[in-house]
């Protein structure tokens, strides 16, 4: 029958509690670490450094509490606080603890060697009971004398009996062979007695927080897209979201997110504040649009119509807090950062529908988003200093009008500074930066090809080569049919590839709360019939020059196509980049013939093994089998020369108009 021996001193279960807790701890602190060092490292070399991103940046510290404070009272924080305690004080107590031999060995109690003889025994314990025996034990060593006189006299005993001698020799054991025995990793008292307790620890734990647990991850994965979103949202933008919708319309159909129902819903009182900002709105928009503000009425949501009233302040640049409670503010800075999010499912519905002028809208209202800027309103407003003021001011008494980030650029000094002459020389300097900071991309070549082939047919793989440069925006190159001109667009990538390490800096946005790198949407469309013939394709870190490659499935007739190239920024305004490419497919039958290839190598001889495998090609297995044939069939097309030939790319013209 199988025994239970328990762990007394508790130095198994000790070490099973370090175990566990250094599994969970040590991922978790090396996690903290990395984060908080990386974002460090971020946070002091790549982000905006001018007065407004920096003053914008105290504001978001003052408003929001401390990072430190925030995660010293996180849960994770206290986890590893805890658990490092508890990891030091259980190896304390394992490292001091005097761990009790549990091996019984008679030669090592006697202090003889294995294999001393029977009178050398008897001779050491007489020796050893004379200073152990109890009735010669010092005062106070009674206790200690007799325990080791009846370990002296057990030991004496099993060696001195032959019997007992030999099961100990055979099983380890005075009494011969054991029964079997398990051993629990837990102290005793933790078992024998509290059963009911301990069972109770683990239904509480595996039957009710494991399921539990696999519970809310099910319900949660469950009401999330892979993407983050609602699912409820998502069917709202898919009911919602038509084909020829424009801002507004898009902006009605973002403010019905699920996600501003739950975290930023209407609050008691917060009516006649949300109807002053409106009003605010309303004046804005007439005095730089002329255009009327359409309040909703009461059958919208009331969630719906906050989200949207704190949008259109968000565009319109209008003061929330001086309109209305901090709370307020809050939730707008929450409906911004989650819009920017909520976006990229609405882009997806439109990209799936094929939806172009739709799809432009999306990342241009993000660019508004990051900016916090109207459509219609210059792109030079988000440079730091400049305002509307200033441009109307300088554009009503110039015949050349300044809206755009490039014309402040490609402006001598001088006419620069006549420009920005209200601006203090740290303003000055501030825009200057920004405008320098913001990538100005230039197509340089836009080819397509066919592997393999001299011509683009209907129904090929068509590679759509893009080569994109960091510097002034200009018309597309045109690239000849040439094979030296696609070998030296082949090089070219290879070289990129080498010395592409260099990473773009975080980009110029003030009124967004976070750091956001800038990217750039890639496609092809034809807004003649409003259809995008090639989905996005997003790239970043453009620092000098990139290679983008798009493979596309090519029209199924033959003729001359023209597409419209669009390379779109996903942070900043008036940096896009639209121009027309032509696509010329062919009928299959125009492509020409195969090149023969000059076999000039020398017949193998046939008893060699090239000689039996060429046997085989051209007269069959069976006869090479037999021995072959002397006759040799000239003339004969090797079937697996096209194999051997090599792939060579080719590009067609890529012309603008």
């Amino acid at each position: 029958m199988a025994q239970y021996t328990y762990d007394e001193q508790g130095f198994n279960f000790y070490y099973f509690l370090i175990s566990v807790l250094s599994l969970s701890l040590v991922p978790v602190t090396l996690h903290s670490l990395y984060s908080s060092i990386k974002s460090g490292s971020t946070k002091k070399k790549n982000i905006c450094q001018c007065r407004t991103c920096q003053q914008e940046r105290q504001n978001a510290t003052v408003a929001k509490p401390s990072a430190f404070k925030k995660f010293i009272t996180s849960p994770k924080f206290l986890f590893m606080l805890f658990g490092w305690i508890a990891v030091a004080l259980l190896t304390l107590q394992v490292a001091n603890a005097e761990v009790k031999s549990v091996t019984w060995d008679p030669y090592e109690i006697l202090g003889i060697k294995e294999g001393t003889e029977l009178p050398e025994i008897k001779r050491t314990f007489k020796k050893l009971s004379l200073v152990y025996h109890p009735d010669k034990a010092k005062p106070g060593t009674e206790k200690e004398s007799e325990d080791r006189f009846i370990d002296i006299t057990k030991a004496y005993k099993v060696l001195t009996d032959d019997d007992t001698r030999k099961n100990y020799e055979e099983y380890g054991h005075p009494d011969g062979k054991q029964s079997f025995t398990m051993g629990v990793a837990l102290p005793k008292g933790l078992v024998e007695g509290n059963g009911l307790l301990v069972l109770s620890f683990y239904a509480i734990i595996f039957g009710l927080g494991l399921p539990y647990s696999i519970a809310q991850w099910w319900y949660k994965s469950r009401r999330l897209t892979k993407d983050k979103i609602l699912n409820k949202s998502m069917g709202v933008f898919v009911k919602g979201l038509k084909e020829s919708d424009g801002f507004k319309e898009i902006l009605n159909v973002l403010a019905g997110a699920i996600e501003f129902k739950e975290s930023a819903d209407v609050r008691s009182g917060e009516e006649k504040e949300l109807s002053a900002i409106n009003t605010a709105i309303g004046t804005e928009l007439d005095n730089r649009f002329s255009e009327k503000f359409d309040r909703l009425n009461e059958s919208v949501p009331a969630y719906r119509r906050k989200a949207r009233t704190l949008l259109y302040a968000y565009f319109l640049r209008i003061d929330v807090l001086s309109k209305g409670s901090k709370d307020l503010l809050k939730d707008q800075k929450f409906i911004v950062e989650k819009s920017i999010h909520l976006i990229q499912g609405l882009l997806q519905i439109a990209t799936v529908k094929q939806w172009l002028s739709t799809a432009c809208c999306l990342m241009e209202m993000q660019q508004h988003l990051l900016q916090a800027t109207f459509p219609g309103e210059p792109s030079l407003l988000e440079v730091p200093h400049i305002t509307s003021a200033l441009l109307r001011k300088y554009n009503r008494n110039h015949k050349v009008h300044i809206n755009t980030v490039q014309q402040l650029v490609d402006m001598s000094e001088e006419q620069r500074k006549a420009f920005l002459k209200p601006l203090s020389p740290e303003d000055y300097l501030d825009a200057m930066d920004v405008a320098a900071r913001i990538p100005k991309l230039n197509v340089e070549k836009a080819v397509f090809k066919v592997v393999g082939d001299k011509i683009i047919t209907t129904g090929a793989i068509i590679t759509f080569v893009l080569k994109l440069r960091n510097g002034r925006v200009e018309s597309v190159e045109a690239v000849q049919d040439k094979k030296e001109e696609e070998e030296d667009l082949d090089e070219d990538d290879e070289e990129e590839k080498k010395k592409n390490n260099k990473s773009l800096p975080f980009a110029h946005t003030p009124y967004y709360l976070g750091e956001k790198k800038p990217y750039w949407w890639i496609f092809l469309g034809d807004p003649k019939v409003n259809r995008i013939l090639v989905p996005p394709k997003k790239v970043t870190d453009i620092v000098d020059e990139q290679t983008i490659k798009i493979p596309f499935p090519g029209p199924p007739k033959p003729g001359t196509y023209t597409f419209s190239l669009f390379v779109k920024s996903d942070t900043y305004i008036g940096t896009d980049i639209l121009q027309d490419i032509k696509l010329k497919v062919q009928d299959p039958a125009d492509l020409p013939p195969d090149e023969e290839i000059d076999d000039s190598i020398s017949e193998p001889e046939e008893d060699s093994i090239a000689g039996q495998m060429k046997m085989m090609r051209e007269q069959g297995f069976a006869t090479a089998l037999a021995g072959g044939s002397k006759e040799k069939k000239e003339d004969n097309d090797d079937s697996d020369s096209s194999s051997d030939e090599e792939d060579n790319d080719y590009v067609t013209e890529s012309d603008s108009d």
